[in-house]
């Protein structure tokens, strides 16, 4: 163990203890009293010698010889050697820097503003500055403060009850103008289906005007029908799509079209079927065909602008579809070339289905089973521009090769 030596300069105040406390100390446990300087005529030599301060000594009752603070001491125990010769060590207060904080500036504040922040009502509260101490890369300490601004904290004059109260009046209020809206927003609704009803219902949007147009075949009265049914109707819920579905009813009619026109008119727009031929039936009367066999009209009378069909064909109503051989015959017309069409008289079936046709000059053109059009026209075509100016009766190309006799 390190001996330590005091210096005479070195001050420390309190390592001397009051006599009395030391009496009592030495009562308490057992010992001697303890003085801490010398009696007269008691200094040692090596204090005399060295000039050092007198060192604390303990004097016992027997008037021994001194023992020194840091020898063991009869009846002393381990932690009281070590407490005696513990070095004492000093050490200085640390200081906080002071530092002056900057005088609160309202420069930049409106009068308005600095009323607002602190007028009636309204406190200001400011909290302490903060400081934070960072070290830089000499070494120094660097402190930073920050101070808050200054946040104005509104203070309430009114009571509990009286809060309470304008708590109450506001929820009140909130309330009532919520059911003003749902009010308002049912009222408007109901105003405008009211409104719907009562237009609907006006005879001021009601059909007036009906235009008509293309109608040249189909049945008249069946088409005054369809007029009449739209005639007075308001003009927004109209049947326009039924009126359209009724027309298309009828067999001469392919395609109708029925729009609205606000206020009060209508338009039928109507794209009839293109008659192609005619042939007498079972009955006596005639059945007129289209392109696609369905039988357009049943009339008494021929037919001037369209071509007959020769044989007893079946009884019809308008609407129906004729079988082969007529629906060939039909098609077959429709696909002769401009200048054999512009010849054609007449088209012939016979009871085994075949069919033939008979051009201007009397020259006829056995087409067989009605198939192969396409072919049979083609060979039909060649034949008579290579026979020319000569005459000839009958071309037959129901093998679809021609041949004349």
């Amino acid at each position: 163990m390190t001996r330590r030596v005091r210096d005479s300069s070195d001050d420390f105040s309190d390592d001397t203890l009051d006599p009395d406390v030391e009496a009592e100390l030495a009562e308490a446990f057992d010992e001697p009293s303890v003085r801490t300087s010398p009696a007269p005529g008691e200094t040692s030599a090596a204090s005399m010698s060295s000039g050092a301060a007198p060192r604390r000594v303990k004097i016992s009752d027997s008037d021994s010889a001194p023992v020194r603070a840091n020898e063991p001491r009869d009846g002393d125990d381990a932690w009281g050697f070590f407490r005696r010769n513990l070095p004492r060590v000093r050490v200085p207060r640390l200081r906080a820097p002071r530092v002056r904080l900057p005088r609160p500036s309202f420069a930049g504040l409106s009068m308005s503003r600095f009323r607002r922040t602190t007028g009636s009502g309204v406190s200001t509260t400011k909290s302490p500055p903060k400081r934070t101490a960072t070290k830089s890369a000499d070494g120094r300490t660097r402190v930073v403060i920050t101070d808050d601004t200054i946040q104005p904290t509104k203070v309430s004059g009114l009571s509990g009850q009286a809060r309470f109260r304008e708590r109450r009046i506001a929820a009140r209020r909130a309330e009532g103008r919520r059911r003003l809206r749902i009010a308002l927003v049912i009222g408007g609704v109901a105003a405008i289906v009211i409104a719907g009803l009562v237009v609907l219902a006006s005879p001021i949007l009601s059909i007036r005007t009906i235009d008509v147009e293309g109608v040249v075949y189909a049945d008249a009265d069946r088409v005054g029908e369809v007029v009449a049914s739209l005639r007075g109707d308001p003009i927004l819920t109209a049947d326009l799509n039924g009126a359209e579905a009724a027309l298309e009813g009828i067999p001469w009619i392919r395609e109708a079209r029925v729009s609205m026109h606000l206020p009060r008119r209508v338009s039928i727009q109507i794209d009839e079927r293109e008659p192609i031929a005619f042939y007498r039936a079972v009955d006596g009367f005639n059945r007129v065909l289209d392109i696609d066999g369905r039988i357009l009209d049943v009339i008494e009378g021929d037919l001037v602008d369209f071509p007959p069909i020769l044989g007893t064909g079946p009884n019809l109503s308008p609407g129906d579809f004729v079988d082969q051989p007529f629906l060939g015959a039909a098609q077959l017309i429709n696909a002769l070339p401009r200048d054999l069409r512009l010849r054609l008289v007449s088209m012939s079936v016979t009871p085994d289905g075949e069919v033939s046709v008979l051009l201007s000059g009397d020259v006829t053109v056995q087409f067989g089973r009605p198939d192969r059009f396409q072919d049979k026209l083609v060979a039909l075509v060649n034949e008579i521009k290579r026979q020319g100016s000569r005459s000839y009766s009958i071309v037959d190309v129901s093998s679809g090769e021609a041949s004349v006799r």
